[in-house]
């Protein structure tokens, strides 16, 4: 069973895309009541983000409008297309791990523009303004020093990225490791809308320059659920050396799939985020707005049996 505040989350976000959706304000006052009814009527038994997923595919279907967040994805990857040129300045005579550091840092600052958490706002410009003074922030969970390391002995790496502006900043790193760590990299976008996240058309259409192995698509659903990601994300799974999830649902879905398939022969899995949620802040055991590198995989046994997904 979920959180109870994830209730009001769950009501919050489901208003905010219908008034994005529609501006039909009968057909909007009538949507939000019957979806805030389907939620309080199966919130005991749902689970998330799989059923978050549901909702923005309700909304699709009843007001015809495929991605309501568009206008909001171009202005994201607009505002930090045009921080390129300052963040590559800032890392001039930097060791490599200086730079990755920083780099990583740059992009936990890029998770802040999220607009699928209740009770979190953005503020793109504020967001951009700030990016370059960031790192001074450092890190709450602090687990960078293993990533590097594992990055080090790894030849095959998934970069899994989240929302649009965050891409610009993903797509970095993406480069980072491909040209200066030499690593073939696979960087993981959606399929179709899913909130704010960049998908593949996204990325295209917004001119990001391609520096992976190749960008592929992991799923059309928040995050990256086992029973919801392409088949091309299942096969490059089993030969990856490092997975690097982005985000929030990403980090959720990482606990549904290390819960759900405990034989699963995972590579070693780090996550990135910044916490703007209060359930998935209480489950790392940090507070709101902290910036975590996180190994979240392998794990002891002991870990394993104290693992928790945040629906419980």
């Amino acid at each position: 069973m979920p959180n109870s505040k994830c209730l009001g989350c769950l009501n919050e976000i489901t208003e905010r895309v219908i008034n994005l959706s529609t501006t039909d304000k009968d057909l909007q006052r009538k949507l939000l009541s019957e979806l805030k009814e389907h939620t309080k009527r199966n919130f005991d038994t749902l689970k998330l983000p799989d059923f978050s997923t549901e909702i923005f595919q309700i909304i699709e279907e009843k007001t015809g409008t495929e991605d309501p967040f568009l206008q909001i994805k171009i202005d994201s990857n607009n505002y930090f297309l045009e921080l390129i040129p300052k963040i590559r300045e800032s890392l001039i005579g930097l060791s490599i791990n200086e730079k990755l550091r920083i780099l990583i840092q740059y992009s936990i600052a890029a998770n802040m523009v999220d607009f699928s958490t209740g009770g979190y706002t953005v503020d793109l410009a504020e967001t951009a303004r700030n990016l370059t003074d960031f790192p001074k922030e450092g890190l709450t969970i602090d687990d960078f020093d293993n990533l590097v390391s594992t990055i080090e002995k790894s030849s095959t790496i998934i970069y899994l990225s989240d929302n649009c502006g965050e891409v610009v900043v993903d797509n970095l790193v993406v480069e980072f490791l491909v040209k200066e760590m030499k690593k073939e990299v696979y960087f993981g976008l959606k399929g179709s809308p899913v909130s704010n996240d960049c998908t593949l058309e996204d990325f295209k259409r917004d001119g990001l320059t391609e520096y992976a192995t190749e960008t592929f698509i992991v799923s059309s659903s928040f995050g990256w659920n086992l029973h919801q990601t392409s088949e091309q994300f299942n096969e490059l799974i089993r030969k990856a050396d490092l997975l690097i999830v982005k985000g929030q649902s990403n980090y959720e879905t990482t606990l549904n799939n290390l819960m759900r398939y405990p034989t699963f022969k995972f590579p070693p899995i780090f996550s990135i985020l910044r916490t703007k949620c209060e359930v998935i802040t209480a489950n790392l055991g940090v507070t709101l707005s902290s910036n975590v590198v996180k190994q979240m995989y392998p794990m002891s046994e002991e870990q394993r049996k104290s693992l928790k997904e945040i629906v419980d």
